[in-house]
């Protein structure tokens, strides 16, 4: 009986998300209101307030979703890579490159406006924040120096950010000579630490 009533709890909540989401890519992260949010996801503002108090409490809830979708991907893909050298490196190129995977299509559509909705609370994005400093840990434990871990973090944020928020777009063949280049520098030996 309980598992019944988690699994209620966790499919409204669920169903609460994928409404905000919906508003956020449809609307603007202005048009997020707690009201909204309820009648999108057909619930009583009670029932949205039971589950997500204020409004930052659902943007929250929202971040920390995208995290962990990112973090379930990046698993993946580090589940995928050879142990050694590089591999959280690789595992990062794969993610943040792969155009293809449901991953990046979803954070392109809802990262530029969750963005706006956190942009008041830059605290809302320590998920974000800890995910990246855990990716960056992995890569100085696989050997790579820190300046090099730190530009190929700042590479692979920086081309997503501009995708993202539609700054500019790199071509499929600029991207496949991106991260050609990434991978040399990546299994490169000077790339590591001595």
């Amino acid at each position: 009986m309980r598992h019944m009533k988690h699994t209620r709890i966790t499919n409204s909540r669920e169903k609460l998300l994928d409404a905000a989401e919906t508003i956020v890519m449809e609307r603007g992260a202005t048009r997020m209101t707690l009201d909204a949010v309820a009648a999108q996801a057909k619930v009583s503002k009670g029932g949205l307030l039971y589950h997500f108090a204020s409004k930052e409490a659902l943007v929250q809830a929202m971040v920390a979703r995208i995290v962990g979708l990112a973090e379930e991907h990046f698993a993946a893909a580090l589940a995928n890579e050879s142990p050694g050298k590089g591999r959280h490196a690789r595992a990062l190129l794969y993610l943040m490159l792969d155009d293809n995977g449901p991953f990046l299509l979803r954070v392109k559509r809802m990262a530029a406006p969750l963005l706006a909705a956190v942009a008041g609370n830059a605290d809302l994005l320590s998920p974000m924040r800890q995910f990246l400093q855990t990716v960056r840990q992995g890569m100085s434990d696989d050997g790579l120096s820190d300046d090099r871990a730190w530009l190929i973090l700042a590479s692979l944020d920086g081309i997503k950010f501009w995708r993202i928020l539609h700054l500019l777009e790199p071509s499929g063949t600029d991207l496949a000579k991106v991260r050609c280049l990434l991978e040399q520098l990546i299994d490169s030996e000077d790339f590591y630490e001595k």
